[in-house]
């Protein structure tokens, strides 16, 4: 039976695939983006519908809502920290923005009444705590962005049992793949390696689990499908953690660029930030029967292929 599905930052690199694959099931697939934010349509698949709604207007967020009608929501509209000074509290509406446009989707989902709602967040999430980080252990953030999802986490499990429908969330690994933006590092070295340039890898001794994006994809497929319990957190992530070191040197290998474009960063001086994040993914594999299968070499190779390609005039 075909799925009505409703994907927040579904116009992302990981909202994208996600549409597209529910699509070509031929499920009835609706993204949400911000009114004035930038959409590549080449991204998406013809038929994937497109509504315009800001999650923090919650009056326009329950009329969509309740439109569509969707059996299973994905809320990946999040923000990443990325661009943000960890440092600087002077703007706290920023602190608090992703779990307030949760708490919305959530009064808007209670109205239209979902299957199921999958949100993602983060291995980011467990901070400085044991590695690899498994569900149960308590979350330690280092971030703003990560606490909000961690407060978002907690909100989901303490509501659950007054909400007509499944809440699950996915906690991921550092996501990467073909056409992710060359303002991460995967395809940021591999770009400069192909280019011939130099590359400063600042901070050669961190270590992070790189899941390649299809995994991720059918990884929230599956925890939407499940019977899991409502509330539950599950990592999505490969079980291992190379440095930035081994990532870099393997992008050197598989390019054949020259290894002195490399430079690597003083492991000694102490920066912001967490240096390792690397989940376990046994949760997935006992509930959802899931496991990455696209290993970090194979996954590159592709990466690679795609920039590579040439498309004629």
């Amino acid at each position: 039976m075909a799925e009505r599905v409703l994907i927040t930052g579904g116009g992302g690199f990981i909202g994208s695939r996600l549409a597209i694959a529910h699509a070509r099931e031929g499920d009835d697939v609706h993204v949400l983006v911000r009114p004035r934010g930038l959409l590549d349509e080449r991204r998406l698949s013809p038929g994937i519908d497109v509504a315009r709604v800001h999650l923090d207007d919650l009056d326009a967020l329950c009329d969509c809502l309740l439109k569509i009608r969707p059996s299973i929501i994905y809320h990946l509209a999040s923000g990443t920290g990325r661009d943000a000074d960890q440092r600087n509290i002077a703007r706290p509406k920023r602190l608090t923005e992703d779990l307030s446009n949760f708490l919305n989707l959530l009064t808007a989902a209670n109205e239209a009444r979902p299957r199921v709602l999958v949100r993602t967040g983060s291995l980011a999430e467990y901070g400085r705590g044991a590695a690899p980080s498994r569900e149960w252990q308590r979350e330690q953030p280092l971030a703003d962005y990560t606490t909000a999802m961690v407060a978002a986490t907690h909100y989901a499990a303490a509501l659950q049992p007054r909400l007509p429908f499944r809440i699950a969330t996915a906690r991921l690994g550092l996501t990467y793949g073909v056409g992710q933006d060359d303002s991460f590092f995967l395809p940021w070295i591999l770009q400069r390696c192909l280019d011939g340039r130099e590359s400063l890898v600042r901070h050669p001794h961190w270590r992070r689990d790189l899941v390649h994006v299809d995994d991720v994809v059918a990884g929230l497929r599956a925890l939407a499908r499940c019977e899991i319990e409502g509330g539950a957190v599950v990592n999505l992530c490969t079980g291992e953690a190379p440095s930035m070191r081994e990532v870099a040197e393997l992008a050197v290998e598989l390019t054949g660029a020259r290894a002195d474009l490399i430079s690597f960063g003083d492991p000694a001086k102490e920066a912001f930030g967490n240096p390792i994040l690397w989940g376990s993914p046994e949760v997935a594999f006992a509930k959802l029967g899931w496991a990455a299968k696209i290993g970090l070499r194979e996954g590159l190779v592709g990466m690679i292929a795609a920039m590579t390609q040439r498309v004629p005039a």
